[in-house]
């Protein structure tokens, strides 16, 4: 099924004159690309239109960065406001994250952290280049589920909704509390009563050192690559900096950890969100992600992608309104389906999500 075309975001499409006129967003891909084509940076014209792009694509620290020295003066201070702003809030969500884990450690509850700062801290230099979190992210073995809620809610955290009623429908738990960054709780890595129970990934986590001197659990290289990806797939993320980041770390990783993770994928039926990857990188970075040297086995629907797939996939995500009509969430389910490894995986992701929708409506209509 293809989507139907949508007229351009004028947000992406700043036009300029002349024979080689290109998008503002082909402008800001170059400069994120694996070679960044630097000489945007010293057009005037061009580069007020690219910075505030940055902006909306959650990438303006990483374009601060590399463009703070390039500037002239004029110029500098807008790199220097976001920089000073990522490094402060970097800070903070180290604090935020050491707080939720003297909670947890309290309560002799061990969980991994999965994103956030610490990721910040192991794949970027200085760690405040990447995009600051604006939650907790953490996963607990699903023995520690019910009395990590518990604690959190004894310190003054409250639920939206029941761990039941969140194991039907998500991935997580979540937790919230005023003046203080949301808590996800995951039992599963992602894709909601779809994904992969964290359980699996305790025992080949690895220990990384905090500021303050904490030991923390965190994914392995390979299960980090693979979460990273399931995570831009499950969450529909069209946002450069989610495929930036993606890029990034799979740049930074030896073949065999590639290569370990694509098995991975393969065997918790995930190869479908490797394949979206990748026609990400072929059509954003004209690279292919899944290079010869990695067995990769397509998908089952893989076959009628074709070259404009991921293009529709973007477009078919780009309106995160709640209220879609119902074609819209159709395309989407139908986007979602086309990225199952097999038929019983396409079964299984609908069965999933017919039982959430049954518990939601039976939510509303007052039964218990």
């Amino acid at each position: 099924m293809e989507t139907a075309a949508e007229p351009p975001n004028p947000a992406d499409h700043v036009p300029f004159r002349g024979p080689f006129a290109v998008s503002t967003r082909e402008l800001l891909v170059g400069l994120l690309g694996p070679q960044p084509n630097l000489a945007i940076l010293l057009n005037p014209e061009r580069w007020p239109a690219v910075r505030d792009l940055s902006v909306s694509n959650s990438v303006a620290t990483v374009i601060a960065g590399l463009a703070q020295d390039r500037l002239p003066p004029s110029d500098r201070i807008w790199c220097d406001q976001i920089l000073r702003q990522s490094w402060l809030r970097h800070e903070q969500s180290l604090l935020d994250l050491e707080a939720v884990l003297s909670i947890l450690e309290a309560a002799g509850i061990q969980p991994l952290v999965l994103k956030g700062p610490i990721l910040a801290r192991r794949y970027y230099t200085p760690a405040y280049l990447r995009k600051p979190s604006g939650d907790v992210d953490l996963a607990v073995r699903t023995v520690d589920l019910e009395r990590a809620c518990a604690t959190l809610l004894q310190a003054g955290y409250a639920m939206p909704l029941s761990v039941r009623e969140s194991r039907l429908r998500s991935h997580h738990v979540e937790l919230r509390c005023a003046g203080k960054p949301r808590i996800e709780l995951h039992f599963r890595l992602s894709h909601g009563a779809y994904g992969i129970p964290v359980d699996n990934f305790f025992d080949r986590s690895v220990l990384w050192p905090t500021p303050g001197g904490r030991q923390v659990l965190v994914l392995e290289p390979a299960d980090q690559l693979m979460h990273l990806i399931l995570h831009f797939a499950q969450g529909r993320f069209v946002s450069l900096f989610h495929l930036y980041e993606i890029r990034r770390i799979w740049e930074i990783a030896a073949p065999e950890i590639r290569r370990e993770a694509v098995r991975r994928a393969a065997r918790y039926r995930f190869s479908g969100a490797f394949a979206l990857a990748d026609a990400a990188f072929r059509v954003r970075w004209g690279i292919a992600m899944l290079t010869g040297d990695i067995q990769f086995r397509r998908t089952w629907l893989q076959w009628q992608w074709g070259p404009n797939f991921y293009d529709a996939y973007e477009r078919g995500f780009r309106d995160q309104s709640a209220n879609l009509p119902f074609t819209s969430r159709l395309r989407r389910r139908w986007l979602d389906l086309q990225l199952t490894d097999g038929p019983a995986d396409a079964v299984r992701m609908l069965r999933t999500f017919l039982r959430a929708a049954a518990f939601q409506a039976a939510q509303k209509a007052g039964i218990r």
